[in-house]
């Protein structure tokens, strides 16, 4: 997968420390960069020791802005958003790649109830204009910050609540005025949307509370939707065979139409296989927390070194991450084409 150069068309100062990118989009990359609500883009950005890729969502949504766009918050000592910050102005190009993920939309016309801590507003915001867009589902976001000035989207969340009043239902939680977000508030939160969809996005420990709380409610586990950009803290699972395991010298994987054998040996992630044959599928945080470089299982064994993203039910679906996938048995058959 390849990156491609866009061009900045406008920043947007939406708070002291988050800034929006719009990004142009030329007439022959258009469907290479057609998005869904809650997705994200995932940034090449050079430095010194060598460039590296972040990811950032998109915050606009495609049935009601013209341009897509990104929000990037500052973080301290953050190499990534402190380049957004700093170096980017109106008219640069950045390095691209397509748009990624699944934290989107799911059909039918269920209530969402949305938990957006800090910066975790970005893919919400997306969420909120598609479905309010496109169909009649009441939505009821709680946004958690640390102070009014850090509000993100502030302004247009209340044009939204104007546009769209009795559909859309904002609980907004100051840290500075309300203390640490409390499980009680959770709760009285999800009076009235037990039957939605829940989707969380924001610092881990923010998210941890929400989705530990909702579950204990009786919120089934399939109806949680998480969209993490740090690492949770879970440690990689050391990898080795079962007795009985063989580990395969070649192994098949689908990409881009064609059928690959590729070699394969002892300790090689999927994705490390893919690029040592000369392949070069879609990847960005290579932690197990993106789903960027998300395939389906054909054939074989295959274990997740680290899982921060995928259900019991995606997992018996056969989704898994190339990243940390590692192959086990005679035949190991991949696919990245169903993405």
């Amino acid at each position: 997968m390849s990156y491609n150069k866009l061009r900045i068309a406008k920043i947007v100062e939406e708070t002291p420390d988050a800034r929006s990118f719009v990004l142009e989009i030329p007439a022959d990359l258009a469907e290479k960069y057609r998005y869904r609500a809650g997705q994200f883009l995932t940034f090449r950005v050079p430095h010194p020791e060598g460039a590296f890729n972040r990811c950032y969502s998109l915050s606009s949504a495609p049935e009601t802005d013209g341009l897509p766009k990104v929000t990037v918050k500052r973080v301290e000592g953050g190499k990534g958003s402190n380049w957004f910050h700093d170096a980017l102005k109106e008219g640069l190009t950045l390095e691209v790649l397509p748009p990624a993920g699944r934290f989107v939309l799911g059909d039918g016309d269920a209530p969402l109830l949305l938990f957006g801590g800090g910066s975790g507003i970005t893919p919400m915001m997306s969420l909120i204009k598609s479905a309010l867009k496109a169909g009649q589902r009441r939505i009821r976001l709680f946004y958690a910050n640390r102070d009014k000035p850090s509000i993100i989207f502030d302004s247009e969340l209340v044009s939204l609540l104007a546009a769209h009043n009795g559909r859309l239902e904002v609980i907004h939680h100051l840290d500075a005025e309300q203390g640490l977000t409390q499980p009680a508030e959770i709760v009285a939160a999800l009076k009235g949307f037990e039957n939605a969809e829940a989707y969380l996005c924001g610092p881990g420990p923010f998210m941890t509370l929400v989705e530990n709380t909702l579950l204990a409610a009786g919120m089934p586990r399939e109806k949680v939707r998480l969209e993490r950009f740090e690492a949770s803290g879970n440690d990689a699972v050391p990898i080795e065979p079962d007795e009985g395991d063989v580990i395969p010298s070649e192994i098949t994987i689908h990409f881009e139409g064609k059928a690959h054998k590729v070699p394969y040996r002892k300790g090689l992630s999927i994705l490390e296989a893919a690029r040592a044959a000369g392949l070069n599928p879609l990847s960005s945080c290579e932690e197990g927390f993106c789903a960027s470089c998300a395939a389906k299982r054909i054939k074989g064994k295959i274990v997740l070194a680290k899982n921060d993203i995928y259900t019991p039910d995606d997992l018996a679906n056969n989704w898994i991450l190339t990243c940390q996938g590692h192959c086990f048995g005679p035949e190991v058959e991949i696919t990245y084409d169903v993405v």
